[in-house]
């Protein structure tokens, strides 16, 4: 793409009208302006391949300039590089025509509105803050063990690995780099370090008028400047916030699509949870057939999302091939000592000793946010007494304990005005409402509203005055992006604080703990799961979980909560027999070393839900949605589960097994076709062909999933037959519409639709649906689904 071209579509993706009959060397653009002005722009974008070239064109440029002096509007002489130009004619393209000489990393850049402030200046948006923890962190931080997800490679440090991919000049093969790990491995450390290094190596490679890549980062902040919790209003609240000039989306997919941008994600969990076309909103930037250059995307979330959110298995399964995954390992006991060393100095071996003695703890310092909690009390001296079993609620507990020491300590609050016991409940009360405002924070009014319940009626007004600002100032809180408000500085605490609220609720108030629970989906790993699950064993109290589990069964955000509470007791085998989990959504849940007979998980949702070492002898699993289910080390007595007619059937994966995506296929692995009078017959290739392709845009268990995909989405994936001659054979039909501009496909909105849900949920056939399937098969006298087998077939 030549500087002109470049000049053309982002004076274009900035609202500039560019006349295509005047396509050549300059650009001459004109824009609508407030009431019925216009704004004009001319830019030179001189074919000049070398220094030489440039210098020996000046007198016809400035001729150039001189005919144009009388044009309204800004003027530039765009150049990739400066090198060539005399001083003279600098001076006079300047001062005499009023030309600016710009490069492309000059003209083309979106500067923040601090690219200028001193890093130790206060910070005011949340990039400027993360570019200041991130330089923090850098300096002191330990490196971070990585895998990478396919290929096992090893790698000792992430941080390292992403800089020098983010900062190098080739293109890449895959836009999109997902980094996993569970919480309190570091990764909001990992994202703040490399933000603060890329945006730094930017910095200097535009000073050096060099093209490079500016970082982008998106954080939770900026939904509580947006117009939705949504990705899109999210870009446009960091546009807002962050970038000094007036910048729409299309400008900031120009830049990611050109290599003037990269983008990074860290910590939006919660909202890919809420928004529906998070992914559709990344999958439309990368998946476009006319990008000049490959976008360069991080996306850092918690490794829990992936078994815990349908969009993201979705976007996976449809756009592997343009995502490379790196995973976040434990700290090795190399990690550790290298942390003691930075973090205590003299005092290393005094944490390494402890480690050696207690073999439970070292386990636990594999995860970094310990490593740092027990650091801490080496630091403070406060070593005695650690028993063998001290646990990760245990560690988390003298954390919040160590901060109310400290502002004791300092007389920021005193003990006899506001207890530990009253402290802890204003902390937890604050965790509730954080987790009902959707992250937005909390008003530091509600929370001094909530210091009144606990402050004596005799304080003065200066003392109480005083006193709600020390709370608010704790250290378990932090500044959230609106003014005003506070936010949990540390996950582990918010999720700790909500575990034993939840628990205290569990014992007193049913209502108000199925409430709670109800605010958003938990992923397996939440500590406030397993604060809850901790509480019950200790009461003993998984028949009355079982009771509000089946009073949870019409909102499904509190069922799943309580089901994966459920499935920590350790009397989960015989609770689940009674549990009512049939045509539940259970996707990408786990069930663990469990006998399952006499469970029924009859017409569930299954999609992605994994089985590990459990005994499935007398489970039924009949008209349950198999798609990506996984069954692992339960194949000795797989056979004897009731599977029913498997029109359900999508795919399954067994132990280290290539995935069966055939219902003939995993019939035969079961054996079940040695039972049966008459062998199973599936469907014919065409008939799976067409119901992958529905499912594209149907999940398995017949929920909607998008309305329109990109042509490489829709072939992409299971060939059993040519999937573009079913494409096409589904245009025919009507069920889809070709949109050839974008190469993109929207699903129809009539009945079709129910149609294309029937089929992808159980293959049930209309007579639409047979006369695609005899337009597109090639088999003469094919059945295309064989009805006998989806009425009489029982695998039990």
């Amino acid at each position: 793409m030549t500087l002109y071209d470049e000049a053309v579509t982002f004076l274009e993706s900035e609202g500039w009208s560019v006349p295509g009959e005047l396509r050549g060397e300059v650009v001459r653009a004109r824009r609508a302006a407030y009431a019925d002005n216009s704004e004009h722009m001319t830019v030179w974008c001189p074919a000049a391949p070398d220094a030489e070239e440039l210098h020996r064109r000046e007198a016809t440029l400035l001729q150039r300039f001189a005919e144009e002096a009388r044009t309204p509007g800004a003027k530039f002489l765009l150049v990739e590089s400066t090198q060539g130009l005399s001083t003279e004619f600098r001076r006079v393209a300047k001062h005499e025509y009023n030309v600016d000489i710009r490069v492309p990393i000059q003209f083309f850049d979106a500067r923040f509105k601090w690219d200028d402030t001193s890093v130790s200046a206060v910070a005011g948006t949340a990039a400027q803050q993360l570019r200041r923890d991130g330089e923090t962190e850098a300096r002191r931080r330990t490196p971070q063990p990585f895998e990478a997800v396919g290929t096992g490679v090893v790698g000792s440090d992430l941080l390292t690995e992403l800089a020098r991919r983010f900062d190098s000049p080739g293109d890449w093969d895959r836009p999109i780099v997902l980094v996993t790990a569970p919480a309190g491995y570091g990764k909001s450390i990992l994202f703040s370090s490399l933000f603060a290094t890329l945006y730094t190596n930017f910095q200097k490679a535009k000073k050096q008028l060099r093209r490079a890549y500016r970082p982008l980062p998106l954080l939770p902040d900026y939904a509580a400047l947006a117009s939705a919790p949504a990705l899109g209003p999210m870009v446009d609240a960091l546009l807002q916030t962050e970038v000094a000039r007036p910048v729409k989306q299309p400008t900031f997919q120009w830049m990611l699509t050109r290599g003037f941008a990269s983008w990074l994600l860290d910590g939006l969990d919660e909202v890919i949870a809420q928004d529906p076309g998070f992914f559709e909103y990344i999958h439309e930037i990368v998946a476009r057939p006319d990008n000049p250059t490959t976008p360069r995307i991080l996306l850092c979330v918690r490794d829990s999302l992936l078994s815990s959110n349908q969009a993201l298995r979705d976007f996976l399964a449809v756009a592997h091939e343009y995502v490379e995954e790196f995973r976040l390992l434990p700290w090795r006991p190399e990690s550790i000592t290298t942390f003691a060393r930075i973090r205590l100095q003299d005092k290393d071996r005094e944490l390494l000793s402890i480690l050696d003695a207690k073999p439970e703890l070292m386990k636990l310092c594999g995860t970094p946010y310990y490593a740092e909690l027990l650091a801490e009390r080496v630091a403070e001296g406060k070593t005695d007494g650690i028993p063998n079993d001290y646990s990760e609620m245990d560690l988390v507990h003298d954390a919040i304990d160590a901060i109310m020491d400290r502002e004791y300590k300092k007389e920021q609050l005193q003990e006899n005005v506001v207890s530990r016991h009253d402290l802890l409940d204003v902390i937890s009360h604050v965790a509730v409402a954080e987790l009902e405002n959707d992250n937005r924070g909390v008003p530091i009014d509600e929370i001094g509203q909530l210091a009144e319940f606990v402050l004596p009626s005799d304080l003065s007004d200066a003392e109480r005055e005083r006193s709600t600002a020390a709370i608010c100032r704790l250290p378990v809180f932090r500044a959230a992006s609106e003014r005003q408000r506070v936010r949990f500085a540390q996950d582990v605490i918010f999720e700790h604080q909500i575990g034993i609220r939840a628990a205290q609720y569990f014992a007193v108030n049913p209502v108000r703990f199925a409430q709670l629970l109800d605010c958003r989906p938990f992923p397996p790993d939440s500590f406030a799961l397993r604060v809850l699950c901790a509480r019950i064993r200790e009461l003993a109290a998984g028949e009355e979980l079982l009771t509000r589990l089946a009073s949870a069964t019409a909102t499904p955000t509190a069922f799943r909560n309580i089901l994966q509470v459920l499935l920590g007791l350790p009397d989960c085998a015989r609770l689940l027999i009674h549990a009512p989990l049939e045509r539940q959504d259970l996707s990408g849940l786990t069930f663990s070393g469990l006998s399952l007979a006499g469970v029924s998980f009859r017409g569930a949702n299954l999609e992605s839900t994994r089985f590990t070492s459990c005994v499935m002898t007398g489970c039924d699993l009949s008209d349950a949605t198999l798609h990506g289910t996984r069954f692992d080390a339960c194949l000795p007595t797989l056979a004897e589960a009731d599977f029913g007619h498997l029109t359900g059937f999508v795919s399954v994966e067994i132990d280290s097994r290539t995935a069966i995506e055939d219902v003939a296929d995993f019939v035969k692995l079961l054996g079940a076709d040695g039972r049966r009078e008459h062998p199973f017959v599936g469907p014919c290739p065409t008939a799976l062909q067409l119901r992958f392709l529905f499912l594209k845009f149907v999940r398995p268990d017949g929920h909607y999933r998008r309305d329109s995909l990109d042509e490489k989405g829709l072939l992409s994936g299971r060939r059993i037959v040519d999937p573009a001659s079913v494409l096409n054979g589904a245009v025919r039909a009507g069920f889809l519409t070709a949109i050839p501009k974008r190469r993109r496909y929207e699903r129809t909105h009539s009945q079709l639709y129910a149609d294309m849900v029937g089929f992808a949920q159980n293959l049930r056939v209309t007579p639409a649906i047979r006369s695609l399937l005899e337009d597109t098969c090639r088999v003469e006298g094919c059945a295309h689904v064989v009805q006998e087998n989806l009425t009489t077939a029982t695998f039990d």
